[in-house]
């Protein structure tokens, strides 16, 4: 599923962009949907040429500066597609912050995987996860980045590597279904009708008759009326190349957007790399403990998973 950005070539039109804008706001019934569109036209196209610029010199940087450049890359991909549902952002100062906070100064003994990002009430993180995905919180205020990059299917394989266990069912989409092993079942410690009620119970946008699970000799097989993405905002998550992946366990699924795990991985390697100089370089260049592979393992992926995400934010009806 990794789209080329040019994609996005059209928004480069503030003809075609206040079209879209104003087709935006009239799904959501907002007031005066053409005139806010000649509003936020230009904002929305600044901020998504400059997230282009971001990632285009990410993919040339050298491995120490890589995480800032993809961070504020999304940052500026995030405040466009905030604009497409909130004409007014940003309406205040708060939610210019960054609405994630970490430990400033690393321990001795420092391991990534085993450090937190802390959300916070306001800001960037907080707007986006109300206006993009109608999500008021999350379960959770505290996140670890081995749990992080656990909800990123590319990473799985690096993972069993080191840990010898896999996190991860991948799926496949057969004649309008996604099918599982039914090993699934014993996994989550459900019925079959018990684990139908699990998936109805996250509402998820993408089957609008509801869902009936049957269980063939050796598959589950949950039908849909519409492709599910990585927008959908359901509990399974993807590949790039548009597998569907359920955790092993209900525990493994942090009910995070994608987009917004990115931006929390991304936030605090940004912060090392600029703060943590010291810890930075050595990780870089002398190869010890086992951050590093994780690490270079997600930044090569996310260097170009950024902007698939976007266009199928942007244009979900368009990357099928």
């Amino acid at each position: 599923m990794t789209y080329p950005t040019k994609k996005l070539v059209p928004f480069y039109s503030a003809a075609y962009t206040r079209s879209y804008l104003t087709k935006s706001y009239e799904r959501i019934n907002i007031d005066q949907a053409k005139t806010k569109s000649f509003h936020t036209c230009y904002s929305f196209i600044y901020h998504l040429k400059h997230g282009n610029l971001y990632i285009d010199q990410a993919k040339k940087a050298p491995m120490d500066l890589k995480p800032m450049l993809l961070f504020y890359g999304l940052v500026q991909f995030l405040k466009a597609i905030i604009l497409t549902k909130d004409p007014t952002y940003p309406e205040n100062s708060q939610v210019l912050a960054h609405g994630v906070t970490t430990r400033k100064r690393k321990k001795s003994g420092f391991i990534f995987l085993d450090d937190e990002v802390k959300i916070q009430k306001n800001g960037l993180f907080t707007h986006a996860l109300g206006k993009m995905f109608h999500m008021k919180h999350l379960a959770n205020d505290k996140f670890k980045m081995r749990h992080l990059l656990q909800q990123l299917p590319e990473m799985e394989s690096l993972f069993i590597q080191f840990n010898q266990q896999s996190f991860l069912f991948k799926g496949t989409f057969h004649n309008h279904s996604i099918q599982y092993d039914s090993s699934i079942l014993d996994s989550y410690h459900m019925t079959v009708n018990r684990f139908e009620q699990y998936i109805k119970y996250k509402e998820q946008p993408w089957s609008k008759k509801g869902v009936t699970i049957t269980e063939g000799k050796q598959l589950i097989t949950i039908p849909y009326s519409k492709k599910p993405s990585p927008s959908s905002g359901f509990p399974f998550t993807f590949d790039d190349q548009g597998h569907p992946y359920l955790f092993r366990s209900r525990e493994g699924y942090l009910g995070m957007p994608e987009l917004l795990v990115h931006y929390l991985l991304l936030y605090n390697l940004s912060m090392i790399c600029r703060y943590e100089t010291e810890w930075w370089g050595e990780l870089i260049h002398t190869f010890d403990g086992n951050d590093l592979p994780f690490i270079t393992q997600y930044i090569d992926f996310t260097t170009s998973r950024i902007g698939a995400l976007v266009v199928d934010t942007l244009l979900p009806d368009r990357t099928k």
